[in-house]
């Protein structure tokens, strides 16, 4: 499947702390939670996953996913591949806080009788392909363990990975930390595009996804943003010499 296309000299990039601002700005001015966002994104990457494996349906998926918000995404996202039909398990970093959006998609999936695993266990390399939702846009390398411990063993199955905002173990302002960070097939990044994906290697091909955001809270790359989901709500930002297989 291809996907509308942008260059990237057309993509504005965002720093982490602005997203963190837009984060506490669409929940304080617009009433929009961290679960709705959550909702959207993992189906975003559920979506994205199927289309790109051409059918998932019958097939086996790994979810790996941290004790964050990243974690709760890459849950929404096995909750949706679930229901189209994959033969989906989880290998999870269990969330201290019980109440916490992470804890609450893990219990959802553990009555649905999605299997659950703590990660590094569970990382199947049978499984056709892996989703990365260990680590998000918060983190600073290096890293400490389990983290390093749990993208050794997703890297080591071999199969391909698609990670969820960027690859675990990248710094999302810099793209520093490619040493210790997942190696993706694909990265669906979400609601902006993060500036550490510039120069990150390992990201894969790139996918920025609109996950209702309100584009304003970008401040002065808000009316670029807002222009980009004008030409689709899942786009492929590209090199400008690329061209779709």
């Amino acid at each position: 499947m291809t996907w509308p296309t942008v260059p990237r000299n057309r993509v504005p990039s965002v720093a982490s702390a602005t997203l963190r601002e837009a984060d506490a700005r669409a929940r304080q001015e617009f009433g929009i939670e961290p679960l709705q966002l959550m909702e959207v994104a993992g189906w975003q990457v559920a979506r994205f996953v199927d289309a790109f494996m051409d059918g998932i349906e019958g097939r086996r998926v790994t979810v790996v996913a941290g004790s964050g918000n990243n974690g709760g995404d890459g849950l929404v996202a096995a909750r949706f591949l679930h229901q189209r039909g994959a033969m989906v398990s989880a290998s999870l970093v269990p969330s201290r806080d019980s109440q916490s959006l992470a804890a609450r998609h893990a219990a959802t999936l553990r009555q649905l009788g999605v299997p659950i695993t703590p990660a590094p266990d569970g990382i199947d390399d049978a499984a056709e392909v892996i989703v990365d939702g260990l680590l998000g846009t918060g983190i600073r390398p290096p890293l400490r363990e389990p983290s390093p411990r749990i993208i050794a063993a997703m890297n080591a199955t071999g199969r391909p990975i698609v990670a969820i905002d960027v690859p675990s173990g990248i710094d999302a302002d810099t793209g520093s930390g490619a040493g210790q960070a997942v190696r993706a097939i694909a990265t669906v990044t979400l609601a902006a595009f993060k500036a550490g994906l510039v120069t990150a290697s390992g990201a894969g091909r790139i996918f920025l996804a609109d996950i209702g955001m309100p584009a304003g809270l970008f401040g002065d790359s808000g009316d670029a943003i807002a222009r980009l989901y004008r030409i689709g709500d899942l786009i492929e930002v590209v090199d400008a010499d690329f061209t779709p297989s």
